[in-house]
């Protein structure tokens, strides 16, 4: 015998599509499209606004960030500008300063060797020439010799009862010595320079020859 079984049928309830399965606005499920209204259009432009004004938001606050970055940096470099420019505005000055120095310190060097090369040729001429050194010798000697004969009349002639005056001739005898003394002197500086124009022009011949 075939048992006999009693048919079932779907309730209202299970012919219901579960949550799951229904299809997105403008998407096709299964082959089915399912129409969008408008007011979820809508939605979805105005979604779509907002997320654009949002990103544009972010992106000038960053962009406005990154400009006073970048400000703040340009002015820490003008002023490292302007402090290397007034640094190397002091150096300049300090070199042509020391340049200057220099120059006279050269200048100076060089004139002093002149004078003593001078010096030199003339203390070598006199060293080499016999008879200037007994000029030169005979000079000091008749200087001496007429102090010592000023002073013994000083002597004989004094009168210490009138000593103010002959204090007063003394001084003056004094002062004639010491002009005497340097017109020797002036002499003696002459014979030197004639000593050395005579030298260089002896030294110019034998360059010419």
């Amino acid at each position: 015998m075939i048992p006999y079984y009693q048919p079932q049928y779907p309730t209202a309830a299970e012919l219901t599509v579960p949550q799951h399965m229904l299809a997105l606005p403008a998407m096709a499920q299964y082959g089915i499209n399912f129409a969008v209204t408008p007011q979820d259009r809508r939605e979805k432009k105005r979604k779509i606004d907002a997320e654009y004004r949002q990103r544009c938001k972010v992106k000038k606050e960053d962009r406005e960030i990154e400009l006073q970055h970048l400000r703040e940096e340009n002015a820490q470099l003008k002023r490292e500008n302007e402090s290397c420019r007034e640094e190397n505005d002091s150096m300049a000055h300090k070199l042509r300063s020391k340049e200057v120095e220099i120059g006279n310190l050269k200048s100076e060097i060089c004139n002093s060797k002149k004078v003593i090369s001078n010096q030199e040729i003339l203390l070598d001429t006199l060293s080499q020439q016999p008879f200037l050194q007994q000029i030169m010798r005979g000079c000091n000697q008749l200087e001496v010799a007429l102090l010592e004969n000023e002073r013994n009349i000083l002597y004989q002639n004094a009168n210490w009862d009138g000593w103010e005056s002959e204090r007063k001739q003394l001084l003056d005898e004094i002062e004639k010595l010491k002009h005497r003394n340097v017109m020797l002197k002036m002499q003696n500086q002459v014979l030197g320079d004639k000593i050395l124009s005579q030298k260089d022009t002896e030294a110019s011949m034998r360059r010419i020859s």
